[in-house]
């Protein structure tokens, strides 16, 4: 599984679907990067790799100040997961970017 890279994605929360990108840089098992759109930018903090599997937090700051914990798969091109903060879960899935 190689996770490196930039990753084009949708993320549908309970106020309609955004659309961003995942960029994701991978030392062994552990990984750094951010999670962009037009208006937001959240640095990747705490990211491990567990075989196909990632994990890592993230702290937006617009609309409001929340932390996010984020699960995802990764199978070949594609990547699907999950962002949960207290009673907030949103799903996403996206596309490595060629």
């Amino acid at each position: 599984m190689n996770a490196q890279g930039k990753w084009n994605i949708v993320i549908r929360t309970p106020a309609g679907e955004r659309a961003g990108v995942l960029d994701l840089k991978v030392e062994g098992d552990r990984f750094t990067g951010s999670l962009s759109d037009a208006e937001y930018y959240a640095p990747i903090n705490d990211g491990r790799i567990e075989g196909n599997r990632l994990r890592w937090s993230a702290r937006i700051t617009k609309p409001m100040k929340m932390n996010f914990k984020f699960t995802a798969t990764v199978e070949a091109d594609r990547i699907e997961g999950s962002a949960h903060h207290l009673l907030i879960s949103a799903r996403f899935s996206g596309s490595r970017v060629a």
